[in-house]
């Protein structure tokens, strides 16, 4: 690689270091508290410095890459395999960039092996744009999986020129593409299994194999399997025809298999992972009952170990549970007989993630945490789900944790200072309707506005690399990528109980008053009997989010006093005129700002206090 892209890539893993929790080392606060701001200014420093990498360097190589020589293009492609691995994700944008600019390249030259080998690296990067999406609804995440699944299928479709096309490398792309056609949610689980059924047919055609004995066939059939044997893990027993079952049953059968005497050859435990799937498949074959399958279920969690921190240790501590939680969403009526275990589950859980190494996080264990947030179920004795995210919050995404305490300190001040005003100005909301006792109404309405901070971005938890290990500035695809937040934290918050009066703060904060900008447009003001504290959380995040330090990312940053005057000039177009109003009172905006500075410190003194005595 070229000097400049070693260095782009050791200034993420720096900023990824800076950015992960904090573990006081018999430091005071006051210590702690420094440090922390600045390793934030370490952070913008870096990221600035990046940007400047990649506008001098990376993007004029992008723009003339068909003057590039065959060393240049080579160090360009070695550089996208750092960004984005099997191992890490440290830049799945710019990792898309690249491989985009070598697409183009690939259709400028007419090179049919180029464009095969790009649309399948395009694919892989959409992929992991689309394992984010994890909890949103058909409508706004299926554009994204169509996205990824074009890319497979134009390379796979370069198998009618296979006679034609003798590298064996290309070879195999057309046939990995043609089997990765099938990652992503289906609306439909049986076109997933015709799909696969399909490709497995063809990767065992025998003509194929003697036209090209180079590729290793055993192990893409056997990858095949297995995408046909997890597709078990995502489906439902009204969703599967007779035909799916015994079609994933041969897959679930065969993985099962080999996965135990491989096991038996290193005198090893089978992987729990083919267990669930065999156990799975048996109950939808009939040869179990529902019961059986649960308590089969159970006995793979307990064998689950809490000190692996492996793929396979992964799925067994986080992912197993997801698909346990699923089963109980799905037969809610075996719930009440299984809450003590499921609380015994969450903390076991919730220490696993603690006891996490610090620098090992990576794609695969937010990925399983993903599945876990969207089929978490509470129960009257297990954790709230609320607080469920919150500790995730904490351990992997500490910044965005000192960001919503900040917001929902300033919110409930805010909140405050419009009651002594207007005592009935959150009368809209069912909950504080009827309630005689002042003073208990308005400590009920400051905490909930502190909670609706504490909140508001928690669907941030799908996206923790983009938010909090962003090297640059984004790109224009990943404002939008960002933008669902909202609705990931609607979806989310809106299913539990716990947490279901905030789901409408976490969707229209970034939704402008008067409707005519901002993100999601299935926000109305007018229909949201939440909206007056909507309307506060969006103001004071908007301010905080403009003049926080690590901000460059987002493309903008204020002063406290400019990001005032901005949001009193868009007074009744992006904000609330009865809030903003209040904003021009110069002692009002003087105790918001000593709310920000105050909630900050308190949030990293509950850091501070939260991480005192765990390992370093």
């Amino acid at each position: 690689m070229q000097p400049y892209q070693e260095e782009y890539i050791a200034n993420i893993k720096d900023i990824t270091a800076l950015t992960a929790r904090k573990i006081p080392r018999e430091q005071s606060f006051e210590t702690y508290y420094a440090a922390c701001l600045e390793d934030r200014k370490q952070v913008e420093q870096k990221a600035k410095r990046n940007m400047e990498i990649l506008r001098s360097r990376l993007f004029p190589a992008l723009d003339h890459m068909l003057e590039a020589d065959g060393e240049e293009l080579a160090e360009l492609g070695e550089f996208a395999g750092q960004l984005l691995n099997i191992r890490e994700d440290l830049d799945a944008g710019l990792f898309c960039r690249i491989h985009h600019a070598f697409l183009s390249l690939a259709r400028q030259k007419k090179d049919r092996g180029g464009m095969i080998r790009e649309l399948y690296w395009m694919g892989i990067g959409s992929n992991n744009l689309c394992n984010r999406l994890v909890g949103l609804a058909e409508a706004v995440s299926e554009p994204y999986y169509s996205q990824m699944r074009m890319y497979f299928a134009e390379a796979a479709a370069y198998l009618k020129y296979f006679d034609e096309i003798t590298d064996a490398e290309t070879r195999g792309y057309i046939f990995r593409s043609r089997a990765n056609m099938a990652l992503g949610k289906f609306k439909d689980v049986s076109q997933r299994i015709r799909l696969l059924q399909h490709t497995l047919q063809i990767m065992q055609d025998k003509e194929y194999q003697e036209k090209a004995p180079e590729l290793p066939w055993e192990a893409y059939v056997y990858a095949t399997h297995q995408l046909m044997a997890a597709s078990i893990s995502y489906s439902r027993e009204e969703t599967m025809t007779a035909k799916d079952v015994e079609v994933i049953m041969e897959s679930v059968y065969l993985v099962y298999q080999r996965r135990i005497r491989e096991a038996e050859q290193k005198k090893e435990r089978p992987p729990l992972r083919p267990l669930f799937s065999y156990a799975a498949i048996s109950y939808y074959c009939g040869l179990i009952d529902l019961e059986a399958l649960f308590k089969r279920m159970e006995e793979l969690l307990d064998a689950a170990d809490t000190s692996d921190f492996s793929v396979d240790g992964m799925y067994g501590v986080i992912s197993l549970p997801a698909f346990y939680c699923q089963y109980l969403q799905q037969y809610p009526e075996q719930l009440p007989q299984r809450k003590e275990y499921v609380e015994a589950l969450y903390r076991k859980i919730l220490q696993y993630v603690e006891d996490f190494p610090d620098g090992e996080q990576n794609e695969t264990l937010f990925f399983y945490l993903r599945q876990l947030s969207h089929t978490f179920v509470e129960t009257e004795d297990s954790i709230s789900y609320g607080e469920f995210l919150q500790k995730l919050q904490l351990r992997f995404i500490p910044d965005i944790f000192v960001h919503s305490f900040i917001v929902g300190k300033a919110a409930a001040l805010f909140s405050d200072i419009i009651l002594k005003e207007e005592p009935a100005f959150f009368d809209d909301m069912e909950m504080f309707q009827g309630m005689r006792d002042g003073e208990e109404k308005r400590r009920l309405i400051l905490d909930y506005a502190m909670e609706c901070g504490m909140y508001h971005d928690i669907g941030k938890i799908n996206f923790m690399n983009l938010y909090c290990r962003t090297a640059r500035q984004w790109f224009e695809e990943e404002y939008e990528e960002a933008s669902l937040h909202t609705l990931v934290g609607e979806t989310c918050l809106a299913g539990r109980n716990s947490t279901r009066c905030y789901a409408e703060i976490a969707k229209g904060h970034h939704r402008w008053y008067d409707g005519t900008r901002g993100y999601p447009e299935s926000y109305k003001r007018l229909e949201c009997q939440y909206r007056q504290m909507v309307d506060v959380i969006a103001l004071v995040d908007w301010i905080e989010g403009v003049t926080e330090t690590n901000c460059l990312h987002k493309g903008v940053k204020k002063t406290y006093d400019e990001a005032v005057e901005t949001a009193i000039s868009l007074e009744g177009r992006r904000f609330s005129p009865l809030l903003t109003a209040r904003l021009r009172d110069k002692h009002v905006a003087e105790k918001l700002r000593e709310a920000f500075r105050e909630g900050r410190k308190e949030a990293y003194r509950t850091l501070y206090e939260g991480y005192r005595g765990k390992k370093a």
